[in-house]
């Protein structure tokens, strides 16, 4: 309305409580297969659309500042509207609502497949899932080549992270730290003439305009509300026995290295576990298969492969250790980005990081690949990169199609 300030119009809005953000959490997790933008379109729809929490605009740029993050997008997009309309208790629960349910879905399926997994038809099934997760990663490789590397400079960082993560086995984070690097002196440097232009003629460098700050002012609650579950996390761990410890250390590591969302830790996750005989070869792209096939992040394949290697309180580590770093990191630094996204410090990082993740995204495709089994699952995995590389379909009817084309394949020979 005219005349009035950014606070009064913020004031007549709708305003959710901390149940009503648990419920949208927990039905946009629910019904989030797709994973990535897919997901972020059906909650920009739920907070904009529907309810009127907050405007487009803002909410583009909460997932702006969402896809600067470790982690899932999705989730690290609630996990900011929670920590506007309540600090860090009501980041926490918008968060963990949004894993929850795929997390109890991806229990169910590691329990029907301890039981199953090794008749004929259910390794067919998983072996067409896998074979159409790599034609879904080759797809994002291609549009995020497309849209997000354009520059000679990036190709040569996609290029080094492919090459790091294949060969040199590299983690995702030291891969991102490398992009972020590299960015910061190739793209500030290719602008040091403007930026003095700019700095001559008294233009400062503002962040883009906002409809105001989207965060509390103060929240001195942050480091408690995040700090004490993580103590009481890791006490219980550190008692409870080895395997449980090595599983959480090895998936904070990985959490905390996420950026790209989960399909970036696949050939640093594979090289440590398919490496040191933990896993199988085929459990690996089953897990990643499944972490794929149930709703919410990908992420979640953590949760898997924690319950394969001790049953479900290796899945509530495994969960936990992976998700806590990235929801740190959102809590800790979402007010600071979402204030300074604009600034060309931060726009050069991301200009960096972005093809580094491109790189392990296709080297991750590359791992997987590796494992297929004969001419049917690679003829699926191609016809699944060509189909969503020329046309808009969800990821989810690919894999439920790629698993019953090889089910039918393995049933005809």
């Amino acid at each position: 309305m005219p005349g009035t300030t950014w606070a009064e119009r913020v004031k007549a809005r709708p305003q959710p409580s901390v149940p009503d953000l648990v419920r949208f959490g927990l039905w946009t997790g629910l019904v989030g297969f797709g994973g990535g933008l897919s997901v972020l379109s059906t909650l920009r729809d739920g907070a904009v659309q529907r309810r009127g929490w907050v405007t487009a605009r803002e909410f583009d740029n909460t997932a702006t500042v969402a896809q600067m993050l470790p982690g899932g997008a999705a989730a690290n997009a609630l996990a900011l509207l929670g920590l506007r309309f309540f600090g860090a208790a009501g980041a926490f629960a918008g968060y963990a609502a949004f894993i929850l349910p795929g997390f109890l879905a991806t229990v169910a399926l590691a329990v029907l497949y301890g039981s199953a997994g090794s008749t004929e038809h259910a390794a067919a099934l998983f072996g067409g899932f896998s074979a159409a997760v790599v034609g879904i990663i080759g797809a994002i490789t291609l549009q995020m080549v497309s849209s997000s590397v354009g520059r000679f400079w990036q190709m040569g960082i996609a290029a080094m992270s492919l090459a790091l993560s294949l060969a040199g086995g590299a983690s995702s984070g030291e891969i991102a730290l490398v992009g972020i690097g590299a960015g910061l002196v190739l793209d500030l440097g290719t602008k040091r003439a403007r930026l003095a232009r700019s700095r001559r003629g008294g233009r400062r460098e503002v962040a883009l305009p906002d409809e105001g700050d989207p965060f509390p002012k103060s929240d001195r609650g942050t480091l408690q509300a995040v700090a004490v579950p993580a103590l009481a996390a890791a006490l219980l761990t550190y008692f409870a026995g080895g395997t449980l410890v090595s599983l959480a250390l090895l998936f904070l590591r990985t959490g905390l290295g996420a950026y790209g969302g989960g399909f970036a830790i696949v050939p640093h996750l594979k090289a440590t576990l398919v490496g040191s005989g933990a896993l199988t070869d085929r459990e690996f792209a089953d897990a990643v298969a499944i972490g794929k096939i149930t709703p919410g992040p990908v992420l979640l394949v953590a949760t898997f492969i924690g319950y394969v290697k001790s049953g479900l309180a290796g899945a509530v580590v495994s969960t936990a250790a992976i998700f806590a770093a990235p929801f740190v990191l959102t809590v800790a630094l979402g007010r600071w980005l979402a204030r300074y996204r604009s600034r060309r410090v931060v726009r050069a990082a991301l200009r960096g990081l972005t093809p580094a993740v491109v790189g392990t995204i296709a080297a991750a495709a590359i791992t997987l690949a590796g494992g297929l089994h004969g001419t049917g699952e690679i003829a699926i995995a191609a016809a699944v990169g060509l189909t969503l590389s020329r046309f808009r379909v969800n990821p989810t009817i690919m894999l439920a199609l790629g698993g019953l084309a090889n089910v039918l394949a393995a049933r005809l020979h």
